[in-house]
Parts: structure tokens; C-alpha cells; sequence
């Protein structure tokens, strides 16, 4: 082969000299000349039918029934289908809707949904736009006079979804307080009225400026639930707001029938509500002792001992009260007891004694107590006795106590009695301050019997240790007497003394200076002493 020879394309069939270019056995060609008279035979097989898809979006020809022609002779129809790229949009959402028939996309199709109408376009599309929410279907109908449907399907158009607000006055409350919900839309800030809030299976609405006003009467936790009804266009998102609730706290109140008893008395205690004034089951508490007081608050107080007690009351909680405890208190005084004082005498001689005995009113059981003589006591023995002797004539008024216990406070008794006898009292002094060893002295003092009786008393006459003279007096009572000493010779040493005038334990005195007298005789004071008291001695009455 010449160098400048034509090469042959690769996978091509050599090219004769002898060959002729044939236009019916060129493939190309044959393909063209059936497609040619496919159409021919469908336009005219189909006649008044149109066909698949049209040269334009404004075909207005017929598009049913389609037939798929597949080389029969009587080609069958072919099943349309709708779809949809979405089923399910909010108000004023667009659907893009497609039309096939087969595997073909099939325009000028009627479709309609919720009275409107649209046809498909050469691509079998059509676009509807939706604005109400509801449940609707799609139809593909036949142009004819019976619009049967060819294909369907069902769409939804949501409600326009709004969130709510919600606030709470206040998320922890107690029972029977009140709780404020304001309920508002999230987008606008606008008050929701309606029913809106739920809790414990009620419902509570809310008025014209979207508040809602709700209390519980039971503790526990809670949520309140804030939701509003649908409307045509919106569907409301519901809030939800946790609430502890805590059960109130109610004082109890605690009241006696008396503030004050005796030991063995009886007092009613009353428990009521602080509140209400209601009775309330409760536990009273006093001295240490607890008793329950019954359905109707009441309960009979009854104590053995004095003294002032506390009274307590508590109760258990319940579901919507929590009792704080209640007190008073109670004054409580023994019990009175009369005591019984008897003498064994109520004239008594001046020196002897008397039995006094303590006993109770009641029983007549001795007391250990005390007898107050001349505002002294003295204590009774065992069988409440006390012996006492008088000295003293005059009345006497003994009063017997005993010591208050516990239970008991008893009541003083008193018994009056005489002590017979005299009393002397010796007063005015009538004595010289100085005298001479060996002269002549005279001492005078008045004596007075203030007792109740006449008896003989001696009066005596001293000077220092030494009695000089004496004198016995006998005198009514009450009746004085002027009693007169004269010593003749005054046998003491020089010096300073006390000279006393006595009866019985009374006594009345003053200073004495004595003088030497040279020219006296001087006697050893022993001796003097002694004869001088021998002298003066007298007798007793």
C-alpha cells in the first residue's frame, strides 16, 4: 500500500470500490421511518383522544383514556397515578402535584382540591396553594360530563403552630393560697382567654386579661398544665408549670373552763383551730401526761399535786394543715384541810403547864405542825401534841399551823386561854447616888401587881451582890404600892456600886458612890454583909 494511501477507522467495515450507498438498509434511517409511522398510526388510531403530553401548557385537548401502544393491534390503557412533594404543609403551603400515566408524565389533567382546579402542564405538573387548615383529596377527573375521578390522594394542611407563655405568681405556695396564672401568646405578647389551665383534673378559665386565679386544698406537687383550644388557623403549644404546694400552718388555740383549781379539782381543756375556731383532735400534754381529746376538742383535767402547769396541745398534720402546738397554763392550790387545836386547859395557874394537841378537822388524825405562843412556834411530837408551862399571868392566844405539802394547805386554828396569877413590876427609884460606910440610907420604889390575881411577892433591897433589906408585899392586880427601905448602917467598903430594887425577875436600879467614915467602926465586909442581911430579914407570904 502506498504510503499516502487512506488508513481505515478502527471497528469500521471496509469500503469496496464496487459498493453503493443504500438509504433502506441504513439503520438510521429505518429508525426514523417507523417512528414516523408510529405516530401516524397513533394520531390516527387515537383520535379525539390527544395525546400524551401536548406541544404547550394551553393544549385544552382531551387526555383520557391513554393507551399504551406497544405494537397491538388493540393497545390497552394505561393506569394514571398523582403524587405529590409533600402531603402535609402548614396554611398557605404550596403542593407541587405530578400527573403519569405509566412511566409518562400526562398534561392538560384536570386536578382539583377543596374547589379549586388547575390543569398539568406539559411535564404533568400542577401547583396548588392551600391556606386553610384541614383534611382534603386531591382528584384527577375526566373531562367529561360525569367527572369521574381517575386518581386520588389525600393531604393534610396544619394548623399554624403558636407557643404560649405562662407565668405563676408563685411556684411554692400553701394550701388555700391563692396562685395567679397570666397566660399570653409567645409571638405577640397578646392575653389568651379560654380554658387554659389544668391541674388536678380541674379546669380553670382565664378571664378577658388572660389571668387565671386557682388555690389547692391538699399539699403535694402539682403541675399546671396551660393550654388553649384550636382554632380554624392555629394550634397552641401547651406550657407546663411545676407547683409545691406545703400544707399552711394553723396554731392551735387551747382554752380551760378554769385557769385556776384545787388538787383533786377538775378543769375541761378545749383544742380549737386558731382559724376557724373548729375543734380539733389533738394530744394534751400536763405533767408529763398526755391524753387524746376526742373528735370534739375536749378533754376533763384533773391534778394531785399544786403548782402551776404548762398545758400543751398538738395534733398530727393532715392533708392540707400543719398544727403548731398550742399552751396555756394551770394554776393548781392544794387542797384545803382545816386543822383542830385543843388545850387541856384554858385556866391556867402561872407555873404549871398546858397540853395543847393538833389534830385535822376532817379526820381528826394528828398533825405534826406548830403551835405559836407569843408569836413564837414550837413544834408538836408525832402525835401533835406540845407541852408548854407559863410563867407570865394574862391571856394567851395559840394558833396552830402546819406546813403546806403538796396537796394539801391547811388551814390555821386558834384557842385562847388565861394564865392565872400575880405579876409585880417595880419602877421609880427613889435612892440617894452617894452615902457613907456605916451612916443611914433610905431607898424607896413603886411596885405594881399587873397580873390577874392577889399573892404575896418579896421585894428586895441590894446594893452590888449584897441585899441590904427585903419587904413582902401582897397587892390586888393592878393595884400599886409604895415599898420604903431603910438601912440603918450601911456596912460596905467605900467604893462604886449598883444598888437594885428587885420582885420576882423585874428589877429597877441606879448608881451608888460610898464614902468612908472614919469615925465609924470598920467590919470586914463579909461580916458586915451578913449582919446586915440577918437585920433585914423577913419572913414570905
Amino acid at each position: 500500500m502506498p504510503p499516502d494511501a487512506p488508513r481505515p477507522v478502527p471497528g469500521s467495515a471496509p469500503i469496496r470500490a464496487d459498493d453503493r450507498y443504500r438509504p433502506l438498509r441504513d439503520p438510521q434511517v429505518i429508525v426514523l421511518v417507523l417512528i414516523v409511522l408510529g405516530t401516524f398510526v397513533v394520531m390516527i388510531g387515537g383520535l379525539g383522544t390527544g395525546p400524551p403530553f401536548g406541544d404547550d401548557n394551553s393544549s385544552d385537548g382531551p387526555v383520557f383514556p391513554v393507551f399504551d401502544y406497544d405494537g397491538e393491534q388493540q393497545p390497552e390503557p394505561e393506569e394514571v397515578s398523582l403524587s405529590a412533594n409533600r402531603t402535609v404543609v402548614d396554611p398557605d403551603g404550596s403542593i407541587e402535584f405530578t400527573v403519569r400515566a405509566g412511566d409518562k408524565p400526562v398534561a392538560n389533567a384536570t386536578l382539583r382540591v377543596a374547589g379549586q382546579s388547575v390543569e398539568t402542564d406539559r411535564n404533568g405538573t400542577a401547583t396548588l396553594r392551600l391556606d386553610t387548615p384541614g383534611d382534603y383529596t386531591a382528584r384527577i377527573v375526566e373531562p367529561d360530563g360525569d367527572n369521574a375521578t381517575v386518581a386520588r390522594l389525600p393531604l393534610r394542611v396544619r394548623r399554624f403552630s403558636v407557643s404560649l407563655s405562662a407565668s405563676a405568681s408563685a411556684t411554692t405556695v400553701v394550701t388555700d393560697e391563692a396562685v395567679r396564672v397570666a397566660v399570653t401568646r409567645a409571638d405577640t405578647g397578646e392575653a389568651v382567654t379560654g380554658r387554659v389551665v389544668v391541674a388536678d383534673g380541674r379546669t380553670v378559665q382565664t378571664n378577658e386579661s388572660g389571668v387565671a386565679s386557682l388555690s389547692f386544698d391538699t399539699a403535694g406537687g402539682y403541675e399546671l398544665r396551660v393550654e388553649k383550644e384550636r382554632t380554624e388557623t392555629e394550634r397552641f403549644e401547651s406550657v407546663r408549670i411545676p407547683v409545691s404546694v406545703e400544707r399552711r400552718a394553723v396554731a392551735l388555740d387551747v382554752t380551760l373552763s378554769s385557769e385556776r383549781t384545787r388538787v383533786d379539782g377538775t378543769v375541761t381543756a378545749t383544742v380549737t383551730r386558731a382559724d376557724t375556731g373548729e375543734p380539733v383532735n389533738a394530744s394534751l400534754t400536763v405533767a408529763n401526761e398526755s391524753v387524746w381529746t376526742g373528735p370534739e376538742g375536749e378533754v376533763p383535767v384533773e391534778l394531785d399535786a399544786s403548782g402551776t402547769y404548762d398545758v400543751t396541745a398538738s395534733a398530727p398534720q393532715t392533708d392540707a394543715v400543719r398544727f403548731t402546738d398550742g399552751a396555756t397554763s394551770l394554776r393548781v392550790r392544794p387542797r384545803l384541810v382545816g386543822l383542830d387545836l385543843a388545850a387541856s386547859r384554858t385556866m391556867v395557874p402561872a407555873g404549871e403547864r398546858v397540853t395543847f394537841t393538833v389534830t385535822r378537822a376532817t379526820t381528826g388524825e394528828p398533825v405534826v405542825g406548830t403551835v405559836e405562843l407569843f408569836g413564837t412556834p414550837y413544834v408538836t411530837d408525832e402525835d401533835g401534841e406540845l407541852r408548854v408551862a407559863f410563867q407570865v399571868p394574862g391571856e394567851v392566844t395559840a394558833v396552830a399551823r402546819a406546813p403546806e405539802t403538796p396537796r394539801e394547805r391547811f388551814l390555821a386554828d386558834r384557842v385562847n386561854l388565861t394564865v392565872v396569877g400575880a405579876d409585880y413590876t417595880v419602877t421609880e427609884l427613889d435612892a440617894p447616888a452617894t452615902a457613907a460606910r456605916n451612916g443611914t440610907m433610905t431607898v424607896a420604889a413603886t411596885v405594881t401587881n399587873e397580873g390577874n390575881a392577889r399573892e404575896s411577892e418579896t421585894v428586895t433591897y441590894r446594893v452590888g451582890d449584897t441585899v441590904l433589906a427585903t419587904e413582902t408585899v401582897a397587892l390586888d392586880p393592878n393595884e400599886s404600892s409604895r415599898v420604903e427601905f431603910v438601912v440603918e448602917r450601911l456596912r460596905v467598903p467605900p467604893g462604886e456600886y449598883v444598888q437594885t430594887v428587885a420582885v420576882g425577875s423585874k428589877t429597877v436600879e441606879t448608881g451608888l458612890t460610898v464614902t468612908a467614915n472614919e469615925s465609924a467602926t470598920w467590919l470586914p465586909l463579909a461580916w458586915s454583909t451578913q449582919a446586915l442581911s440577918a437585920s433585914n430579914q423577913r419572913p414570905h407570904i
